[in-house]
């Protein structure tokens, strides 16, 4: 689980910085370097019972390198140190037999874009911080709302309550690095109204970046009225 942007291990700043360092005494004239983490969780319910739980995590580094006006990418999901050896001198090597491409190049530091990350709120603690259980207990509120929204509705095609969160790391040789935290729990519910030969169905989903701003009550599937 991310909790913050210095307690993943290994630090992803560190890794970013060395392939970098790595890329440039390599033989690249410029480099970009790009690493993430992240973790999902998915629950689903389908009249009232779990039908599937999902959990998983994934970290990966992407590295762009210029020779010159050559250029070449390569990404690896393994961060070990001999992993990560492989994917800079594999960059650099296709970078040397590639075509010439004039326009190819990191931006100057003038162009870097400005923007406080932070100030977007794109990070919640509330996503990390929810149990197991209470995610479950949503995906199972949302379901219940759609089928008690028209007497009609006997039928559901679940209720599905996911989180995600992601931090990014990018940095250049020019100088720039950027770090991005980001959560995004999301809601989703399905119903059916009529028999199977004359059913109408209709969902409704609504993602969040906060897990305490998703109404998952609320949720309405407006099949009557399709």
């Amino acid at each position: 689980m991310i909790s913050d942007s210095t307690t993943t291990a290994p630090n992803l700043k560190q890794v970013a910085s060395d392939v970098l360092a790595r890329a440039l005494k390599a033989g690249a004239t410029d480099a970009e370097v790009v690493v993430h983490e992240g973790d999902e969780f998915s629950a689903l319910v389908r009249l009232g019972q779990v039908e599937t739980l999902k959990e998983s995590g994934s970290r990966a580094v992407g590295l762009r390198v210029f020779v010159g006006h050559r250029t070449a990418s390569t990404s690896s999901s393994d961060l070990s140190t001999e992993s990560i050896e492989r994917l800079v001198d594999g960059a650099v090597s296709l970078a040397r037999i590639t075509s010439e491409d004039p326009f190819a190049g990191l931006p100057a530091e003038s162009e870097f874009g400005q923007h406080d990350v932070a100030a977007q709120h794109l990070y919640f603690e509330d996503v990390n911080e929810q149990p197991p259980a209470e995610r479950i207990e949503l995906a199972r509120a949302v379901e219940a709302a759609s089928m008690a929204y028209d007497p009609r509705i006997q039928n559901s095609g679940g209720g599905d309550f996911d989180t995600a969160t992601s931090h990014k790391i990018l940095t250049n040789s020019r100088g720039f690095r950027r770090s991005r935290l980001r959560t995004r729990p999301t809601a989703r519910c399905s119903a059916t109204i009529g028999t199977r030969l004359r059913a109408r169905r209709g969902c409704w989903r609504t993602p969040r970046l906060s897990a305490k701003r998703l109404r998952g009550g609320l949720c309405a599937v407006w099949a009557r009225d399709r």
